[in-house]
């Protein structure tokens, strides 16, 4: 019944997070990335990446694929995890003031068929460009819903639909019933507890925390007492940071770009910001590493993230698999423009290390606005999760909806943008700003190893 990957001969289970076509119909409409979840969970599909049920047999978890979770919507109280209960209250009743309909969107409406459906189409109605223009009242932007997180028709179940599936997936985890979780649709790491922000209209990431730190189900098992979070994103983690800033039962490590003077949001996240002061037993609790050209974040990875791993020694690794940082992408290409080879090290490395530890692993999306390379991304991040990992110049299968879309390479790969970069010909290890990065952090895995590696985990 297991997953048959083999990390240091452990023998793994992965679930991946598919949610209904109803709930793809709401989580299309998200205004910054509309049709993003039909393209991905499309062309995981097509790569043979996810056990496909059928109805003579059960799902299974089967070598080199990913058990499918046919995800469902939350509720109200699993908002409430996190998120204030006035910040719910609006998001949830704007569905009902403009009277969505859920027949407009959803798929095949009976269960049975949910559980079965894997079908092409993805959704019936893409209406992930539509917001609602007319909506400048004061509640709406007390709580944020303006500007780069406006409202839209089905904000309230896009909230549930993204909820539900980090929700369904933590508990997997926790109740030991996997040991790699997958949630593409979430990862929306800006959300505060009473405000949407970039993008982000929960914080589902704080929600899967604090879910993966309950009493699991079966009293015999081993509480997810520490964990660790490893954000990806080109921007800063700052939602997730300020959720668990004031406890060490939660480190969070967050790389991203970094230029407050030039207006770069969120503006936080400088290599100074490490958590509370001391004796704060939070302090070296949240870490931030700000880098600035390819060929860092394969170095960093090793240098740093993994010592902080083996320092930290958490009993689960929820890694931020936000890809607005690789070439082609609209807002980050030209700033970071990494190559999707290099990203796919990094979840690698990760990965290993976390499992070395005996430590679950849950991977979340984030940014991504080049449609189709998020599906390229998180597609090839699935394959490295289930010990598989496909080559960057594996085709995209043909006759596959929106195949134009991969043009004009039609295979997996984004490659590295190329850009000038001064003195790209010395190595990483020696480029002053990258050396001044890792000493800092060296002081907080000093820290971290006299307090945790003294104890059992």
């Amino acid at each position: 019944m297991a997953m048959e990957e083999s990390v240091n001969d452990k023998l793994l289970r992965c679930v991946y997070a598919h949610p209904s076509s109803e709930a793809i119909g709401y989580l299309d409409r998200l205004p910054s990335n509309p049709g993003r979840s039909s393209a991905v969970h499309r062309l995981a599909r097509s790569l043979d990446l996810i056990q496909i049920p059928s109805k003579s047999s059960d799902v299974r978890e089967i070598s080199n694929r990913a058990r499918p979770l046919m995800t469902k919507f939350g509720n109200r109280s699993d908002l409430e995890i996190f998120h204030d209960s006035e910040y719910v209250d609006y998001l949830l009743k704007k569905d009902k003031e403009y009277e969505v309909d859920s027949k407009d969107i959803k798929g095949n409406s009976s269960e049975e068929e949910d559980q079965l459906e894997f079908d092409e189409r993805g959704s019936k109605s893409n209406k992930g460009d539509q917001t609602l223009e007319d909506d400048s009242g004061s509640d709406c932007s007390c709580f944020g819903i303006v500007h780069d997180s406006p409202p839209f028709p089905g904000m309230g179940k896009y909230a549930l639909a993204v909820a539900g599936a980090a929700l369904g997936i933590s508990r997997e985890l926790r109740d030991d019933r996997a040991d790699i979780g997958i949630v593409w649709d979430g990862g929306r790491h800006h959300a505060q507890r009473s405000r949407a922000a970039g993008f982000c209209y929960i914080n589902d990431i704080a929600l899967s925390i604090t879910e993966l730190r309950k009493q699991p189900a079966e009293t015999h098992l081993k509480r997810l007492d520490r964990v660790m979070y490893i954000d990806l994103d080109l921007h800063h983690g700052d939602g997730v940071e300020a959720a668990f800033w004031t406890t060490s039962r939660v480190l969070t490590v967050s790389i991203h770009y970094h230029d407050p003077r030039g207006g770069f949001y969120p503006l936080t996240g400088g290599v100074e910001s490490c958590g509370p002061s001391e004796p704060s037993p939070a302090a070296s609790h949240a870490i931030n590493l700000p880098i600035k050209f390819p060929g860092s974040l394969r170095f960093i990875t090793r240098r740093s993230l993994v010592p902080l791993i083996e320092a930290y020694k958490p009993s689960v690794v929820l890694i931020q698999c936000g890809v607005d940082g690789l070439a082609g992408d609209p807002i980050g290409g030209t700033v970071w423009g990494f190559g999707l080879e290099e990203m796919g090290d990094c979840v690698s490395v990760l990965i290993e290390a976390s499992v070395s530890g005996n430590s679950k692993v849950m991977l979340f999306g984030g940014g991504g606005y080049n449609t189709a390379n998020a599906a390229r991304a998180w597609s090839y991040f699935t394959s490295i999760a289930l010990g598989n990992r496909l080559d960057l110049s594996t085709e995209i299968p043909f006759g596959l909806e929106g195949d134009i879309d991969y043009g004009p390479s039609y295979t997996l790969d984004v490659p590295e943008s190329g850009r000038f970069i001064p003195n790209r010909s010395q190595p990483i290890e020696n480029d002053e700003y990258i050396k001044d990065l890792v000493s800092r952090i060296d002081k907080h895995i000093t820290i971290l190893r006299n307090r945790y590696c003294k104890t059992s985990k």
